[in-house]
């Protein structure tokens, strides 16, 4: 939790960052932190591209480092000029994770739940919220084809590291269903 008052400043002052997950990711996200909750934040993601693509939810604790974007002057010069408009707020309870998932299932038609698979990879589990109980999430999957596949899938809070909503492959998966 060492990183937890840089992210919360980061949120008080709009500032643009870095936020590296050594154990889950390779390289960093960057964006700005929209809301901060007791144990996790919501990140709104840029991409590599320089657009602003949805949120991603994380555990501070899973942080390993966090600090300005070196780039920031750039990527928001670029994001001005194409017209991107900031999130206020996350539309997610950040409170717990049957909070998290259950409000992002409620504010969007699919979301992307990350489990840890290997080590610095994941694997992500992306559908409609159908039910959240007590220590897990029963989630209707959505395949890479954009087809909803039979049946539930049961996944545990405790083996989710990230939650995601309101990218751009989210929207498409939807918009492409069969």
């Amino acid at each position: 939790m060492a990183f937890t008052k840089d992210i919360r400043a980061a949120k008080v002052s709009g500032q643009m960052v870095r936020i590296s997950r050594a154990a889950f990711d390779e390289g960093w996200l960057t964006g700005y932190v929209v809301e901060t909750g007791p144990k996790f934040f919501a990140l709104e993601l840029i991409t590599g591209g320089v657009r602003l693509d949805g949120m991603a939810c994380m555990r501070f604790a899973d942080v390993t480092e966090c600090g300005p974007e070196p780039h920031a002057a750039f990527i928001e010069r670029a994001l001005k000029a194409r017209g991107a408009v900031r999130a206020k707020t996350a539309p997610a309870d950040l409170s717990t994770h049957g909070s998290l998932i259950g409000s992002a299932g409620k504010a969007f038609p699919i979301v992307t739940l990350h489990v840890p698979a290997e080590e610095n990879r994941y694997d992500c589990y992306i559908g409609q919220v159908i039910a959240v109980n007590a220590a897990s999430v029963d989630l209707r999957h959505i395949s890479p084809d954009a087809e909803w596949e039979d049946g539930l899938r049961e996944i545990p809070f405790r083996e989710i590291v990230r939650v995601d909503f309101g990218g751009d492959y989210e929207d498409a998966l939807f918009l492409a269903a069969v």
